[in-house]
C-alpha cells in the first residue's frame, strides 16, 4: 500500500519553526561522555521527552552511563525495527569554536565560512530555514538524527499516519567512549532488544548529499601508552638525562611506515578482502579524489576507498610531553604519552590485535605495564611502557544481498524522492553494531542522517537543517514501507 505523502510534506514544512526550537532544548544539554552528572540529566530529560510522545520508556542501567529505551507496539505488525542512536557527544573545548559555547547553539548559512558571523535563532528567517546550519555539540553526532526519529513520530501521530512495524529505539550513552558496557546491556536485554531489523542513524551522508546505506562497520581499539624517565622534569642545560620523548619516537616509527601503514607482526592477520559484489559497490562509489585532495591540501592514496573500508588502521590521535609556545620551557620532559586508536575490519578481533600490539612493544625491548595503578619501579625507568585507557569493540558487517537490505535501500530512495543511494559495503567509522549483529544476530543497516564535513568530533560541529528535515521524513517513510 502506496502512502500519499502530501499532507505529511505540508506539515512537516509548517512545522519548522517548532521542530528547531525543541531540538535547541537537546543540544543546550551537556552531555559529554566524560561529565556523567550531565550524561544521567541528559538521559532522564530524553527518557521524559519520549514518554511523552507516546513511547513506552526505560531508562536502563549499565555499570557506566545509562541507555534510554523507547517502543512503540503497532497492532497488527509483523515486523519489528530497532533504531540505535548515541546521545553522548565527544568533549568540547571552547578554544577554536566560533562561538562563545559549544552548547549555545548558534546558526550560519550553508554557504557561509565556519568562522562567518553567526545569528541566534530568533534571527533566521522561517521561510529560509532550509538553507542555513546550526553549530553545537552534538548536532550531527548523534542528537540530529535522534530529534528526526522523535518529531517523525510525532507528526504522524498529529496526521493519523501510523507505523506499520513495532518501533523500538535504544539511545546509548557511551558511544563516544568505546560503548565499554553496550555489550553486557545487549546480553542482558536480548528480549527486550529483540527486532527484525536494526537500523543505525549515525555519521554522515555522502559528499553529494545523495541518501547512504552502508552494511558494516569498523571496529575499533583505543589505549593510551606513557614512557617515564626521571622523576620529574629536568633543565636541559644542567642535565644530560634520557629524554622519553625519543624512546616514543622510536618506539612509534617501528609501529607504522611514513604513510601510517601498520607495521606490527600479524597486524592483518584473517582480514578478508573485498568480495566480488564489494568491489562493483566500490567501483560505483562516487569519489573525487582530485577534489578532496584540494579541500584538504594532501595526497590521498589511490586505492582510498579499499584502505578505509577493507584495511585496518593505526592511528596517532594525540601527544603528550613537556611544553610549547607561550608555555615553552627548555626542559628534559620526564614523561611522553601517546594517544593511538585503530580501527578494525571484519574478521578481526580487539583482544587479537590488543595482543599484537603489545607482542610487537615487547619486541622493541620495553616491558609492558598494564593499568595505571601497577608501580614503575626504578629500574624500569625509561625502559617501561605503560598501557592505560584500553578499550573498543569489534567490527560488523551484514550480508549486502539479504533480501531486507534490498527492501531498506528502496525505502531510503523513496524518501528522498526517488534518488539514488549511494550503497558502501562499510563504514569507514565505528559503530558498536557487533552488539547487534554478533549477540542478537540482527541484519543491521547504518542509515547516515547528516551531511558530510559536518565537523564531527571537531571544533565547530554543525548539522543542516535541510538534513535535519530530510531525517523526519527518511525516518516516517522506514516505519511505513518497511511494514507494507
Amino acid at each position: 500500500m502506496t502512502t500519499d505523502w502530501t499532507a505529511f510534506e505540508t506539515r512537516l514544512a509548517g512545522k519548522r519553526r517548532a521542530i528547531v526550537d525543541g531540538f535547541l532544548e537537546l543540544l543546550r544539554r551537556n552531555t559529554v561522555s566524560q561529565n556523567p552528572e550531565g550524561v544521567r540529566a541528559g538521559s532522564e530529560w530524553l527518557a521524559a521527552l519520549m514518554r511523552r510522545r507516546g513511547l513506552e520508556t526505560r531508562v536502563l542501567e549499565t555499570a557506566g552511563a545509562p541507555a534510554v529505551f523507547g517502543e512503540r507496539k503497532v497492532p497488527g505488525a509483523t515486523r519489528t525495527v530497532l533504531i540505535y542512536c548515541h546521545y553522548d557527544t565527544k568533549p568540547a573545548p571552547t578554544k577554536e569554536w566560533f562561538q562563545p559555547s559549544p552548547f549555545e547553539p548558534v546558526f550560519r548559512r550553508v554557504d557561509d565560512a565556519d568562522n562567518a558571523a553567526f545569528v541566534p535563532f530568533d534571527r533566521v528567517p522561517t521561510d529560509a530555514m532550509a538553507e542555513w546550519r546550526v553549530f553545537a555539540r552534538g548536532s550531527s553526532d548523534d542528537k540530529g538524527p535522534i530529534w528526526s526519529h522523535l518529531e517523525a513520530l510525532a507528526l504522524m501521530d498529529e496526521l493519523a499516519l501510523p507505523p506499520r512495524v513495532n518501533v523500538k529505539f535504544i539511545f546509548d550513552g557511551e558511544e563516544e567512549i568505546g560503548s565499554p558496557f553496550f555489550g553486557p546491556l545487549t546480553e542482558k536485554h536480548r528480549e527486550l532488544l529483540g527486532a527484525d531489523l536494526v537500523l543505525v542513524t549515525d555519521g554522515p551522508k555522502h559528499a553529494s548529499g545523495r541518501p547512504t546505506v552502508m552494511f558494516g562497520a569498523r571496529g575499533v581499539l583505543k589505549f593510551e601508552l606513557t614512557l617515564e624517565s626521571a622523576r620529574r622534569d629536568l633543565h636541559s642545560g644542567n642535565f644530560a638525562a634520557p629524554n622519553p620523548n625519543w624512546r616514543l619516537a622510536g618506539l612509534l616509527s617501528s609501529m607504522a611506515a611514513p604513510d601510517g601503514a601498520p607495521l606490527i607482526e600479524g597486524f592483518e592477520d584473517g582480514v578478508i578482502p573485498p568480495t566480488p559484489a564489494e568491489r562493483e559497490l566500490l567501483a560505483r562509489y562516487p569519489l573525487d579524489l582530485p577534489a578532496l585532495e584540494r579541500e584538504l591540501g594532501v595526497t590521498l592514496p589511490r586505492d582510498y576507498l579499499e584502505r578505509m573500508m577493507f584495511h585496518p588502521t593505526l592511528t596517532i590521535r594525540g601527544l603528550h610531553s613537556g611544553f610549547v609556545g607561550a608555555e615553552a620551557n627548555t626542559i628534559i620532559p620526564h614523561r611522553t604519552t601517546v594517544a593511538i586508536d585503530i580501527r578494525m575490519v571484519k574478521n578481526q578481533r580487539l583482544e587479537t590485535v590488543y595482543a599484537r600490539v603489545i607482542d610487537h612493544i615487547r619486541a622493541q625491548g620495553f616491558e609492558v605495564i598494564e593499568g595505571a595503578e601497577a608501580p614503575l619501579p626504578d629500574h624500569l625507568r625509561g625502559r617501561a611502557v605503560r598501557v592505560v585507557d584500553k578499550g573498543g569493540y569489534d567490527p560488523a558487517k551484514t550480508p549486502a544481498d539479504l533480501p531486507i537490505c534490498r527492501e531498506v535501500v528502496a525505502a531510503v530512495e523513496r524518501a528522498h524522492g526517488g534518488q539514488e543511494a549511494v550503497v558502501v559495503p562499510t563504514a569507514g567509522g565505528s559503530v558498536p553494531i557487533w552488539a547487534f549483529t554478533d549477540i542478537l544476530k540482527l541484519p543491521t543497516l547504518l542509515v547516515p542522517y547528516a551531511n558530510a564535513n559536518n565537523r564531527q568530533h571537531s571544533p565547530n560541529e554543525h548539522l543542516r537543517l535541510d538534513h535535519l528535515f530530510q531525517g523526519v521524513r527518511t525516518t516516517a517513510g522506514l516505519l511505513r514501507d518497511l511494514g507494507a
